[in-house]
């Protein structure tokens, strides 16, 4: 999809007025993505997680890049109105080291660090590539 075609999504006719968005986002897109916030209703506030893609072998994945080879993904947080009982501590770690499967699925565990800073509240996945218990998920592979 084009950024225009992902920012005209109905995100911010969906999303409660009082939220909180992990974006998935490379380096060399990050003002695409900052874009598509803004026009969701979330103001951008922070990286929440860096991937460190890795393979199974342990070793890590270098992808290529705009103009150095890649092994990260960042995810970055956005909040639209006032978000309650969010738990901004030092429990919740924002590096990950995964193993890198299918093109653009995310590591599980980032799902139990959403859970652990935010609580368990309604959440979905948009452009799902598995349903998730507790989550509603929303894409074409699922």
């Amino acid at each position: 999809m084009t950024c225009k075609e992902i920012c005209n999504l109905p995100v911010k006719d969906i999303a409660d007025k009082d939220c909180i968005l992990f974006l998935w986002t490379t380096d060399s897109h990050l003002l695409e993505s900052i874009e598509v916030m803004k026009s969701w209703n979330f103001c951008y506030k922070t990286i929440g997680f860096t991937w460190v893609k890795k393979y199974n072998s342990g070793s890590y994945c270098y992808n290529f890049g705009a103009y150095t080879l890649k092994s990260t993904e960042i995810c970055l947080i956005g909040l639209k109105g006032k978000l309650k009982n969010l738990k901004k501590s030092n429990n919740v770690k924002g590096l990950v080291f995964a193993e890198r499967t299918n093109h653009s699925k995310k590591p599980n565990e980032i799902r139990n660090r959403i859970i652990q800073l935010c609580g368990d509240k309604p959440r979905i996945e948009l452009f799902a590539r598995q349903k998730t218990d507790g989550w509603d998920s929303w894409g074409n592979e699922v």
